[in-house]
Parts: structure tokens; sequence; C-alpha cells
């Protein structure tokens, strides 16, 4: 059975409801995004236009204005990040990670999107101020509950999820 959903609508809801960090979520734009992921990542299953999706929530610290906001990661950029972590340069074995990456988008807001994702060629530490953000986000599963009360649909479609059909 298909059930509509629609994510944009259901990400600015939650924006407008306070539900996500702080009522900001990332969102990639065309050309170079710098980030530091900051928070584990939790399978994300749901539904657009008819048809099941699946993305990892997470926390990010957005480079461009400095603030922690949450993050739909499509699971391409999270098998080029779980890449990094297995190298020898870049290997990684917590968040939040070490450096800062930059993720590229080209065709940045369409389905032929094409993802890169780039490592700083250093480590830096968070200073104090980035940890005090960090910790102040909500817990990562209580913004998803959140986000999943708020949209039936989703509810739905995460019933039906499988842990098993993560994509390749």
């Amino acid at each position: 059975m298909t059930r509509k959903f629609d994510f944009g609508a259901a990400h600015k809801q939650a924006e407008k409801d306070g539900q996500i960090g702080g009522g900001a979520y990332l969102k990639l734009k065309e050309g170079a995004n710098r980030m530091r992921l900051v928070s584990e990542a939790l399978p994300h299953p749901g539904e657009y236009q008819g048809r099941r999706t699946f993305k990892w929530l997470c926390y990010v610290l957005d480079r461009t204005d400095g603030s922690v906001k949450a993050f739909f990661m499509p699971h391409s950029i999270s098998k080029m990040i779980a890449d990094l972590q297995r190298t020898e340069d870049y290997g990684f074995d917590g968040v939040p990670l070490p450096y800062d990456i930059t993720i590229n988008a080209k065709g940045a807001g369409t389905k032929e999107v094409e993802y890169s994702v780039v490592p700083a060629r250093q480590n830096a530490p968070l200073t104090r101020a980035e940890e005090d953000l960090v910790a102040a986000a909500k817990p990562l599963d209580e913004l998803q509950r959140s986000i999943y009360e708020k949209s039936p649909a989703t509810i739905a479609a995460v019933h039906d999820f499988d842990p098993d059909e993560v994509p390749a």
C-alpha cells in the first residue's frame, strides 16, 4: 500500500515546531558544504512521493554559521564517510569526527545530484563553545522520535522498515 509523504513539508513543519536542532536542519547547497559530523547516525527510513526512502539522521556543525543542525544524510555520503573511517590517513573511531569534511554537491536539489566528500588535511579539536553547542542539542533519538510523531506516514513507513534492507 502506498502512503503519501512529503519530506520537504515535514522538514519545514518540524523546523517551524522547533523539533529540529533548535529550528534548523542542514540542506546541502550546490558546491562546497563544510561541516563537522558531531553525532552518531541513526537509520531514518521514510517515504517520498510514494517511494520508500532511506537517509541517516545525524547532527553536524555547519561551518557556514557555526550552528549544530540536524542532517538527513544520503546513504551515498554515509558510505563515503565509512570509506574514510577505514583509511590509514583519515581513520577515526568515534564522533565527533576529528576533522571537518566538505561535501561537494553537483546538481543539488535534483534526483541526479552527485556528491563527493573531501576530508580536511588536519585534525582540529572542537572549541569549548562548539562542544557546548553539541552538548545542548536534543538527544538524536528524541529528535527522531519527535519527527516521527509529527508525521503519521513516516511512522507507518518505519514500522515496515527492515534493517536488513539498508542500501548497499
